[in-house]
């Protein structure tokens, strides 16, 4: 893929940029417990610095807490001047006020000339004595140079070139897995499945924590790709324990599994699937006890309590619109899950007044019902007729 499906970040030549381009406005989360500093805190790196741009590009009042959040981490976590020029600029474009950058940028560029020298003399040196152990540690220490820097296109192809050094296919693995993490981050979700298959054919038989990470990672793909049946499948044995070191790096989160399960969940399966695999699901109950609003969701869906399910479900997207995963896929879930609990509603009648299936299922008006039982009919989703003249 060519850039993050988000439309944020984009892959330009080499370099992790991002675009100044300000997107549709979104209001802030509904959701009371909702704190913007609380919630980036919960990640590091370019996982945080990716999230705190994609809220400041999307929700106007959160947009300079979030570019200055994204700048502090920024210039404490990375080598990247370009992202870091590109931040202070919507800044002072939202404030008025210059920041000074050139110190740093100094300071940042002779550490990296200086970095990258010592770097290249390793790699050199241990390439002349066909040493593959040294070629492979100094060409891991290029990787970590090259994504401090955010140059995530050049980290990949540096774990590339580390291949000809592998001693064995655990090391291999490591390459591929590592390389899937950077894609990961960027968003790019085919790459993430290419790197996992990769993975899986050199160490077809991996620990429990290698297993729980390629999940996480398998997971994230299937839903960036809206393949909701695929993820929710792959979370659904998935563990916080077995998990706790992918956890521990801060590029996805509990709260992060507890949304791709619920929301691929309830876009994919039907009742009954949704109470067996997900509410009675002892292992997905972890992740739900650090989303609660994802437990009163599902919940109420197998209660059958729709109006509480609708609204709860709109205080949920009103926070996934700021997730880089999530956010570009609301409206279809939305739209899907909607579908699902008006498919549910109506199985127990012969017939139904329209005003009244409006008002339970929260449409605004009996005629956006009409609209959406007209697509649904069409394509084949539920089988019944309008009678135009009772309603």
């Amino acid at each position: 893929m060519s850039s993050i499906n988000s439309g944020m970040f984009t892959a330009t030549g080499q370099h992790f940029g991002i675009s100044l381009t300000r997107t549709a406005s979104i209001p802030e989360p509904s959701l009371l417990a909702f704190n913007l500093r609380s919630y980036l805190s919960e990640y590091t790196g370019y996982a945080k610095i990716r999230r705190a741009i994609y809220v400041g590009e999307r929700c106007p009042t959160l947009s300079i807490e979030s570019y200055s959040i994204a700048l502090e981490e920024l210039e404490n976590k990375t080598y990247d001047t370009t992202t870091y020029k590109h931040i202070a600029r919507l800044l002072e474009q939202l404030t008025g006020e210059r920041r000074d950058t050139e110190e740093w940028e100094r300071r940042v560029s002779k550490e990296v000339k200086e970095q990258d020298t010592e770097i290249r003399g390793k790699l050199e040196r241990a390439k002349k004595q066909v040493s593959k152990k040294d070629t492979l540690q100094a060409q891991w220490e290029l990787v970590r140079l090259q994504q401090q820097r955010g140059l995530m296109d050049e980290a990949v192809r540096a774990l590339q070139d580390g291949r000809t050094s592998c001693g064995g296919m655990p090391e291999q693995a490591e390459l591929y897995v590592e390389a899937a993490r950077v894609s990961q981050v960027m968003g790019r979700w085919l790459q993430v499945a290419t790197y996992i298959q990769r993975t899986e054919a050199v160490l077809p038989d991996p620990d429990a924590t290698a297993r729980a990470e390629l999940a996480v990672l398998r997971a994230q793909a299937d839903f960036g790709d809206c393949k909701w049946s695929v993820a929710v499948n792959g979370l659904r044995e998935l563990s916080i324990d077995t998990a706790s070191i992918v956890f521990a790096r801060k590029t996805v989160t509990p709260r992060d599994i507890a949304l791709y399960g619920t929301l691929a969940g309830l876009a994919a399966l039907d009742r009954d699937q949704v109470k067996q695999q997900l509410l009675d699901n002892v292992q997905f109950g972890q992740f739900l006890d650090r989303m609660p609003e994802c437990q009163a969701l599902l919940q109420s869906y197998y209660d059958s309590k729709y109006d509480d399910a609708l609204n709860m479900l709109t205080r949920i997207l009103s926070f996934c619109h700021l997730d880089p995963v999530i956010g570009p896929h609301v409206t279809t879930l939305k739209q899907r899950i909607r579908d699902n609990i008006v498919v549910l509603y109506i199985q127990p009648f012969v017939s139904v007044r329209m005003s009244s299936m409006a008002t339970a299922l929260c449409f605004g008006s009996t005629g956006q019902l009409e609209d959406t039982l007209v697509r649904m009919i069409d394509s084949g989703l539920i089988h019944a007729r309008i009678d135009g003249t009772t309603g």
